[in-house]
């Protein structure tokens, strides 16, 4: 009997060593199981953060491409309508799957800045970010020629000749082309040209590129006191000192002249003869090259949109030769005669949730 007692009390002891066996590893695999959910829903939210900052710094990046280049940031503040205390003030055009605002950085107003206000939303995620936006010190031309219009086909029967390098081993290599329609399409228009447009090997591939703001260049350059086509002295004569020259309406070069420093034509620049410019040439209303007429610019050429009479009916018509050549230099000297408009720069970022 003693015997039997003490097996049974054994077994009992054994069922309940199991069954506190079975509680345990239950529990630990509840708990392993509730760890691996929480993994899981870490996972899922960190990948959320991470495609929404992506999606927050990609909208930042494409806003800032966007932003017109400028002296300051008031149109951008002022909004579409131009008028201050109106509720589209500081509107921003962002990408899908972004929005944002824009309003006055603190601090003082010189250096001209700008507060960007980013929201992103990217599938689950969503993330808010705060952006200082500034004006590059150094001024600059995104390309050898910035127009804005694309050259329309067979704007070039003639010679195009483009050099982004620099006499400067500091400058970086300049793009031949920029113009407000994407680089494929730039890609294209010079492919199409065929041998007319001969970019050098250290000369980039075409860049977009905002349009460049030749009425208020033209508006400053106005109350700057300029010289006017008098400043382009005859070739084989010694060259005038770098000078801000404005001409009002057209301009033609039936001879040969020469000059340097910033020349801003408001109608078309048409050259019959020829023309060396070291500096920054501006033609508001669009550039005409004549069958055997040449123009060399060393520095940079901006074009405007035709629209006076007797302009040509593209911004670009050569038929002769145009060569244009990087000068950092150049531009820096331009710069000094009338401040040239400079690109929006980013320079703080803050996470704000």
């Amino acid at each position: 009997m003693r015997r039997r007692a003490r097996a049974g009390s054994e077994r009992g002891a054994a069922l309940a060593a199991a069954l506190v066996a079975l509680a345990v590893s239950a529990a630990l695999v509840a708990g392993l199981a509730d760890v691996v959910r929480t993994e899981i829903i870490l996972a899922r939210e960190r990948r959320a953060m991470v495609e929404a900052l992506a999606a927050a710094d990609a909208c930042i990046a494409q806003s800032l491409t966007a932003l017109p280049v400028g002296w300051d940031f008031e149109p951008l503040l002022l909004g579409p309508d131009g008028a201050r205390s109106t509720p589209d003030d500081g509107t921003l055009a962002t990408p899908t799957g972004c929005s944002g605002h824009a309003a006055r950085a603190p601090g003082t107003p010189d250096p001209p800045r700008v507060l960007l206000a980013i929201d992103a939303l990217a599938g689950e995620g969503r993330r808010l970010l705060e952006a200082i936006i500034g004006r590059d010190p150094a001024p600059a031309s995104p390309a050898l020629l910035w127009t804005t219009l694309p050259p329309f086909p067979d704007a070039v029967t003639g010679m195009m000749v483009l050099e982004g390098a620099d006499v400067d081993p500091e400058a970086p290599d300049l793009p031949g082309l920029a113009a407000p329609t994407t680089p494929t399409e730039l890609d294209a228009w010079v492919a199409a040209e065929g041998p007319h447009v001969a970019p050098s090997p250290r000369t980039p591939a075409p860049v977009q590129a905002p349009l460049p703001p030749l009425s208020a260049l033209a508006t400053r350059a106005e109350a700057a006191r300029p010289a006017g086509a008098e400043v382009l002295v005859s070739q084989g004569t010694p060259p005038s000192p770098p000078a801000l020259a404005l001409v009002r309406g057209d301009l033609v070069i039936s001879d040969a002249r020469q000059g340097s420093g910033l020349l801003l034509v408001e109608g078309a620049l048409d050259i019959r003869g020829s023309l060396d410019f070291t500096g920054l040439v501006v033609a508001a209303g669009g550039l005409r090259i004549a069958e055997g007429a040449a123009l060399g610019v060393v520095g940079a050429l901006w074009l405007g949109e035709p629209g006076a009479p007797g302009a040509p009916v593209a911004p670009l018509a050569v038929a002769g030769r145009l060569a244009l050549r990087q000068s950092r230099a150049a531009i820096v000297t331009a710069d000094g005669l009338l401040a040239l408009p400079r690109r929006a720069v980013l320079r703080g970022l803050r996470d704000v949730g």
